[in-house]
């Protein structure tokens, strides 16, 4: 028979390895984002003055909320994976 605990255990791991490298690819994608804009801005290509500061702002308030969102669902896994650990020593 299946182990309920374990079988929950296990579907948390996949969980949350899927999680990660989704959010690591999304923020490689950004950060490579951020790179080609700060050349275009730093050329000159794209805007000049206030439109420049608008859209470095707006980069900056985009990568910060990346980076917020990241650290507040890495809190919510290590909690999760402590419920989840609690219930199995529980279940001993």
């Amino acid at each position: 028979m299946i182990d309920q605990q374990k079988a929950a255990q296990e579907l948390f791991g996949l969980s949350k390895n899927y999680w990660t490298s989704m959010i690591n690819m999304m923020s490689d994608i950004q950060d490579q984002n951020l790179k080609v804009w700060n050349n275009l801005l730093e050329q000159g290509l794209v805007a000049q003055n206030e439109s420049k500061r608008m859209l470095q702002e707006w980069m900056n308030r985009a990568k910060s909320s990346r980076e917020e969102f990241t650290r507040a669902m890495e809190e919510n896994w290590k909690k999760a994976e402590a419920a989840l650990s609690a219930g199995q020593k529980s279940n001993k």
